[in-house]
């Protein structure tokens, strides 16, 4: 049988500037932004639907049941929520709050919720 060679792609030589293909803004003007949610210790992550509107603390709770680590016994206040920078790096300070207040963007934004119990 004949087979035929497949060509080696290098996506960033043939789309060296991707990003400009896209309508991809360092802005929030959506009234409803698909977010990252991470739970950083486990690596657990999920999608979540939200406007700009919703706090932090929804966010966690609903972060929190989506990846199923709802349990009634560890309570929201042991979770601290950051917002994640460029390249992995965890903005420094907690947030809470409607999200708005707190950087959304309308592409590439995610909130790590970080277990920081005050007793153990």
């Amino acid at each position: 049988s004949i087979q035929a060679e497949e060509p080696e792609w290098d996506t960033f030589e043939v789309y060296p500037n991707w990003r400009t293909m896209v309508d991809v803004t360092k802005d929030q003007t959506r009234d409803v932004v698909e977010i990252f949610f991470t739970l950083l210790g486990q690596g657990a992550r999920c999608r979540l639907l939200v406007t700009p509107e919703t706090t932090v603390e929804e966010i966690l709770k609903r972060g929190r049941k989506e990846l199923g680590f709802d349990q009634e016994w560890i309570p929201d206040s042991d979770f601290k929520c950051y917002v994640m920078e460029d390249h992995g790096e965890i903005k420094p300070g907690a947030i809470s709050g409607p999200v708005k207040n707190h950087g959304l963007t309308d592409f590439e934004y995610e909130i790590y919720a970080v277990f920081e119990p005050s007793t153990y």
